[in-house]
């Protein structure tokens, strides 16, 4: 089976379970509370030792800046995301953690994502048997996310390559959500496009709207190129401290990510979260909701950045005119 073909029919079983799960709910056979009104969860990251699970975690936590030490036993950390709150067991890959720690915390957890050294082509096998003995022990209801990490570097196997080595089919012949995304923990790729995926299958959300209060555009030396701010003039006064922010925040990531080619962060505010991403020669950072997912606001930014890129002229546009002519859904104040 192809790796296309396995992704067709992971896409067919999560369809054959929403509509399992929309037969329950008509005749009552879903306890509601088990998605709606609930806001607290947690999640068991697993993986080998160096797999890069507590990167990934302090990526989501936006503390990149703490060195990283390898986990001896479990770091537990609490985690506020869209408007609910996460335990994540960051649990140490080397062997004897696995025996003694592992199998109590996946039992206890509501989702696992199991990380892999995409590059670490040696471990392959001693990963794949770790896998498939430990997710035994999640709740059948458990959603599952396998990441293959350390995308960015240029020895890392795509995912077609890293399906067939760990036998990642044998999910078809299961109800339980599954996914598999390739993410860096070290440049931020797809780490929370992968998150939203969890997020979405625990809460039953689907929301993919977000609300854009600012934006900053900046070249990769921190020069800010154009400035918009969105919203009633009440909207604009109350953020306008943190816009001020937001300006300083897109300069020093600018600077910090100068010689990527891609790269993303998520940064906090008082009240506000801001995206930051960088691709290319440019830099784009927006404001928004804490609630907001944040893999819609950058498939905003990255759309926005890869126009400029095919038509330079666009970047003299005002960022404003930009944003509401393209995502007017999707600005404070725009069309609703």
């Amino acid at each position: 089976m192809s790796f296309y073909e396995f992704r067709k029919r992971i896409l067919e079983e999560k369809q054959k379970r929403e509509k399992q799960q929309g037969k329950q709910e008509r005749t009552g056979g879903v306890n509601q509370e088990t998605v709606v009104g609930r806001n607290k969860f947690s999640v068991a990251l697993l993986g080998l030792e160096r797999a890069g699970k507590t990167s990934l975690v302090k990526k989501l936590l936006k503390q990149e800046d703490i060195v990283v030490r390898p986990t001896y036993g479990v770091n537990l950390e609490n985690y506020q995301y869209r408007d609910l709150n996460f335990t994540c067991f960051d649990l140490g890959g080397h062997q004897p953690f696995r025996l003694s720690l592992w199998k109590k915390f996946i039992e206890r957890a509501d989702s696992v994502i199991y990380l892999v050294d995409s590059s670490d082509h040696v471990r392959f096998e001693e990963s794949k048997q770790t896998f498939w003995h430990y997710i035994n022990f999640a709740k059948q209801s458990a959603p599952v996310l396998f990441l293959a990490n350390k995308s960015d570097l240029p020895n890392s196997k795509e995912l077609s390559e890293i399906n067939s080595a760990f036998e990642l089919d044998k999910f078809l012949r299961n109800l339980r959500p599954f996914n598999i995304k390739k993410v860096s923990a070290l440049t931020g790729q797809g780490v929370y496009e992968a998150w939203d995926w969890v997020v979405d299958v625990l809460c039953g959300a689907q929301q993919w709207k977000v609300k854009i209060g600012a934006a900053v555009l900046s070249d990769i030396d921190g020069n800010i190129i154009s400035e918009a701010i969105f919203g009633k003039p009440s909207d604009q006064a109350e953020i306008a401290n943190d816009f001020k922010k937001l300006k300083e925040l897109t300069r020093m990531f600018a600077i910090e990510s100068k010689e990527s080619i891609q790269s993303v962060k998520l940064e906090s505010l008082f009240k506000k979260h801001v995206s930051h991403v960088k691709r290319g020669a440019y830099c784009l950072s927006v404001m928004i909701d804490p609630i907001d997912p944040v893999t819609r606001a950058q498939q905003i930014q990255l759309r926005i950045l890869e126009n400029f890129s095919r038509n330079p002229t666009e970047v003299k546009r005002s960022l404003s005119e930009v944003f509401e002519s393209k995502f007017p859904l999707e600005v404070e104040g725009g069309i609703r």
